[in-house]
């Protein structure tokens, strides 16, 4: 049950993102993206009772798979942080569930985390392609 709610979620969220970043812009990535990532993951998962850690993971594992598609095959940071990044918000939702017992805390866990990691990326991403980009243009 977890890799099928995994695999729908990812469909979901792949199209829920997609229409977010058409109508509010690349704000989502740190805003609606997470809040629509963890919440279908999350809630899918706890309510039809599936292991919300496994969900998270293989979700990772797919958005890993779709970064490769996408980006240079060579390149595998973004998949790297994919999996590694969903992997992390799984173990901070269920962490979180198993200390109060209540689904809302573990969510609350998981989206809190997801914002601040993709900031914290996207500001690392900027800085290094800011110096490699200074390098490249004055040489």
């Amino acid at each position: 049950m977890a890799y099928l709610i995994a695999i729908l979620m990812a469909a979901l969220s792949f199209l829920l993102n997609r229409f977010c970043l058409y109508y509010i812009g690349s704000i989502t990535v740190i805003s609606t993206g997470p809040v629509v990532e963890e919440t279908a993951k999350t809630l899918f998962a706890y309510y039809l009772g599936a292991d919300i850690m496994t969900v998270h993971v293989v979700f990772g594992m797919i958005e890993a798979g779709y970064d490769w598609w996408q980006g240079r095959r060579g390149n595998l940071a973004a998949p790297f942080f994919s999996i590694g990044g969903h992997s992390l918000f799984g173990a901070a939702t269920a962490g979180m569930l198993s200390l109060t017992g209540g689904i809302w805390g573990g969510l609350a866990a998981g989206l809190i985390l997801h914002m601040t990691y993709n900031v914290a990326v996207i500001k690392w991403l900027a800085a290094r392609n800011g110096n490699n980009s200074e390098e490249r243009d004055n040489p």
